[in-house]
């Protein structure tokens, strides 16, 4: 199982613990710790416009993980945010991490499948960054996604695809050994969204952003800490196995913003 970690708000109180200095209810002071994906705090910033929020909109986040770019988009937009994630360390993580940062009035989190949750009312705008790799039926997942959207809601992702057949380095973020591993293309993937009921806005590659982001965040090396690899398995491996596939062109890195359809 790839996302098996265990004992993580121990890890994290060790982690914090050794950088006192560190306020975590401060704007971004844990941004290296909890996002999980590429791109960081830099991408959620890139994807928070194309959610369209208005005033008391309630923005779902599928594949929440720590809980980074869901209590960004708090306290950014001042929106509530419930995130939703399968693995329940996790979101027990994402709940101790949001209490730290003060935002648990804003910012909740459900442990479980996207299909067992039942929102009333259904969710104003939603987004799912670097999930679909671990999904094998992804039309059906986006369609679970869909019904638990308002009509005409925001979806925005930041996902990854493989532009071509390649052999990929083990381990990565997403999977261990790639036995979980259903990676495709951006053709494929937009065909999935689109086959849910969702009508496309943009789709864009963002690899050449991703890539000039890498140079910048690891100018200097692995981050020191308290980092996010620090809470994974094998995870600097990962993350650094990962880096060389996008920078290599095995993997990309796409943005993508759709609207659920108003029938």
């Amino acid at each position: 199982m790839t996302y098996g970690e265990t004992a993580l708000n121990q890890t994290i109180d060790r982690l914090l613990s050794d950088h006192r200095d560190l306020d975590a209810s401060a704007d971004g002071a844990l941004d290296n710790l909890d996002q999980f994906h590429i791109g960081g705090a830099d991408a959620v910033e890139r994807l928070i416009p194309a959610l369209a929020l208005a005033h008391g909109d309630v923005v779902l986040d599928i594949g929440s993980g720590f809980g980074g770019p869901a209590r960004q988009i708090a306290r950014r937009t001042g929106n509530h945010v419930v995130g939703v994630d399968i693995t329940p360390a996790y979101v027990d993580a994402a709940r101790d991490l949001t209490d730290r940062a003060g935002l648990s009035d804003m910012v909740r989190f459900h442990a479980g499948d996207i299909a067992g949750l039942q929102p009333d009312p259904p969710f104003d705008a939603a987004l799912t960054m670097h999930v679909q790799m671990n999904v094998r039926d992804k039309t059906t997942w986006f369609r679970h996604i869909a019904e638990r959207l308002a009509p005409g809601a925001r979806l925005v992702l930041w996902e990854v695809c493989q532009p071509h057949r390649a052999a990929l380095p083990w381990p990565m973020p997403w999977s261990l050994d790639g036995t979980d591993s259903f990676v495709v293309s951006p053709d494929t993937l937009l065909a999935h969204v689109e086959g849910a009921g969702f009508t496309v806005i943009e789709w864009t590659n963002e690899s050449a952003w991703v890539q000039d982001w890498i140079t910048r965040t690891f100018a200097s090396g692995l981050p020191a800490g308290p980092a996010l690899p620090m809470l994974l398995d094998d995870g600097y491996t990962r993350v650094i196995n990962y880096a060389t596939a996008l920078t290599n062109g095995s993997l990309e890195v796409w943005r993508g913003c759709f609207t659920k359809g108003t029938g």
